[in-house]
């Protein structure tokens, strides 16, 4: 029971729901409603499928009405039915983009707070009113997005094709310049050298910092400001706080530690841990790898820090990581190498891990292993694994099994099952008082 998104246009498929009992599109719209369990999921943007509405319920949806500009869901809960009541404004959106009213579209995220929804709606409106050539509302969406160097270049052209409209000249060419700068350096390059326009190519991606863009053209053209440009950008990423990119110039260059430096200044040390991971010169430096592994326990990525850990040979601490973080499979499978006395309770304390995660039934066979006997026997019967629990009770002794016996004659008898035995014990079925 997978809900599956298909994209017509580059034939992928998407699983963006498990547990799915119950789908259906709000008529009129492009927002589909759908059932996990307990949870009632809305997709107000179905172009963004990560971003989903949820709220807890009690009982199943059995139909969706949309009536008199109000949309409900219905849900029963046995003997009673209510219903949810969907945001109008979030569906007559999606209404507007499917009859190409983007003014309309603009009016209606323009009463919503900025959330995840709204911010997925202003990027999609960007892009259908870009590809419409309508700049104003495209100005509009990137400047609810914080967009500005956008939105500011997009104002600017408007002005320059209203400009030219009043004085009855075309105003394909600024459109087509503009749609140009905004849908990829690539165009914008071809076009640049073409028509050895470089200077004036690298100016314009200058005013948009848009500094790998100019570097591209710098490169291709042989630039003798090249190194001047690359220093430029390197500054401003630093002065405008940008870290992480500032880093991956810097692994771009070759200049590893550097790049460990920013990531790290960046809070990103599951980056860091990447890179160091990746060449073996830093896994030699103990000074390197005792910071980034000590960024990882602090952010409580502890699984990647028990990778970078173990790539190191430092096993101990590996493992403990890999206990913090619950990652048992990476623990037991290194200790069955580094530790093998200590698999045991490692297997134990991966069963009670997955018990508190109501896995009841994965958490048996760890038990066994475990040999903690009356562990994976309150874990069967938790999961309703009758036939299990009947084989781990057949090897203990008869106290031990004697108290468990009745609980699961109880279920066969319910069932009328009467004749189940065990190899040594035939159940008694008939329920105890």
């Amino acid at each position: 029971m997978r809900l599956h998104l298909y994209d017509i246009e580059s034939s992928t498929k998407t699983t963006i729901l498990n547990y799915c009992s119950y789908v259906q599109w709000v008529p009129g719209s492009d927002v589909v409603v759908a059932q996990n369990r307990n949870s009632l999921c809305i997709w107000y943007n179905i172009d963004a499928p990560e971003r989903v509405t949820m709220f807890p319920l009690k009982g199943d949806i059995v139909d969706l009405e949309r009536n008199n500009g109000k949309t409900e869901v219905i849900v029963s809960e046995g003997v009673n039915t209510v219903s949810y009541t969907l945001d109008e404004g979030l569906i007559e959106f999606g209404t507007a983009i499917d009859d190409g009213d983007y003014h309309r579209a603009t009016a209606f995220l323009e009463t919503l707070e900025m959330s995840a929804e709204t911010e997925a709606m202003w990027k999609t409106l960007s892009r259908l009113a870009l590809e419409a050539r309508q700049l104003h509302i495209a100005k509009r969406c990137f400047a609810a997005l914080g967009n500005m160097a956008k939105a500011q270049f997009l104002h600017e052209t408007s002005t320059i094709a209203d400009q030219a409209a009043q004085e009855h000249v075309s105003q394909t060419s600024v459109v087509s310049m503009a749609m140009c700068l905004l849908n990829g350096a690539f165009r914008l390059t071809l076009c640049s050298l073409t028509q050895n326009a470089t200077e004036e190519a690298m100016d314009m991606y200058q005013e948009l910092h848009m500094w790998d863009e100019c570097i591209v053209v710098a490169e291709a053209k042989g630039h003798p400001m090249l190194d001047k440009l690359r220093r430029d950008y390197y500054q401003w990423l630093l002065d405008t706080q940008q870290e992480e990119k500032a880093g991956e110039v810097q692994e771009g260059q070759g200049d590893y530690l550097a790049a460990i430096s920013l990531y790290l200044r960046a809070g990103l040390p599951a980056k860091a841990a990447r890179l160091a991971m990746s060449r073996d010169e830093l896994l030699t430096n103990g000074d390197i790898i005792n910071k980034v592994s000590m960024a990882l326990i602090r952010g409580e990525l502890y699984e990647q820090a028990g990778d970078l850990l173990e790539k190191v040979g430092n096993s101990r601490r590996a493992l403990e990581c890999y206990c913090k973080g619950s990652a048992f499979l990476k623990a037991v499978e290194l200790a069955r190498l580094a530790f093998p006395g200590e698999v045991v309770k490692l297997e134990e304390a991966w069963g009670d891990h997955l018990v508190q995660q109501k896995q009841l039934d994965a958490a048996i066979n760890h038990y066994i292993e475990a040999r903690c006997s009356i562990k994976a026997i309150e874990a069967a019967l938790g999961a309703r694994q009758w036939k299990k629990a009947i084989y781990i009770l057949d090897l203990q002794d008869k106290e031990t099994a004697a108290k468990y016996y009745p609980k699961i004659a109880q279920h066969y008898a319910a069932l009328q099952e009467y004749q189940v035995r065990s190899q040594t014990t035939i159940v008694d079925a008939l329920c105890v008082p």
